[in-house]
C-alpha cells in the first residue's frame, strides 16, 4: 500500500510555521477589535483602568462556583493574559464595573487560562 508520507518527504508541509503563533497575540488582537475600557471595583476601591472584551451569551446560564455556589451569570469578559507587552488584566470574583449604564459583577475568572482572561459576569440591576 502506497504511503502519502513517504512521497510528502515525511513532514508537515506547515511545520516550519507551527512556532510562530503567539495565543496572547491573538487575543489582543480579538480585544481589539471590540474593546471597552473598564474601571473595576475591589472591596471598595477603584482599581486601574483595564480595556477589555465584553460579549453577551444568547442566554442566561447557571454556573457553580469554586466554592459551590450557583450564580446566573449572562456575559463573558475576556482579557489579556500571556501577551509579552501588554500587562496581564486582572479582575477577580465580585469586582464590580459599570458599562454604557449597566453594572457587572465577575462571578467566576476560568483558572488555567495561560493565554487570556475569561471570566463570567453578570449584570446587575
Amino acid at each position: 500500500m502506497p504511503n502519502i508520507d513517504k512521497w510528502a518527504g515525511d513532514s508537515f508541509p506547515l511545520a516550519t510555521w507551527l512556532d510562530d503563533v503567539d495565543l496572547g497575540v491573538d487575543t489582543a488582537r480579538l480585544i481589539d477589535d471590540k474593546q471597552t475600557s473598564i474601571t473595576a471595583v475591589r472591596n471598595g476601591v477603584a482599581q486601574t483602568a483595564q480595556t477589555v472584551r465584553i460579549e453577551s451569551l444568547r442566554s442566561e446560564r447557571t454556573i457553580q462556583t469554586a466554592g459551590g455556589e450557583t450564580a446566573v451569570i449572562d456575559t463573558v469578559v475576556i482579557g489579556y493574559k500571556g501577551h509579552p507587552t501588554i500587562t496581564d488584566t486582572d479582575l477577580q470574583r465580585g469586582d464590580r464595573f459599570i458599562v454604557s449604564g449597566q453594572q457587572y459583577e465577575i462571578m467566576l475568572v476560568m483558572p488555567g487560562e495561560v493565554n487570556s482572561l475569561q471570566a463570567f459576569a453578570k449584570v446587575r440591576n
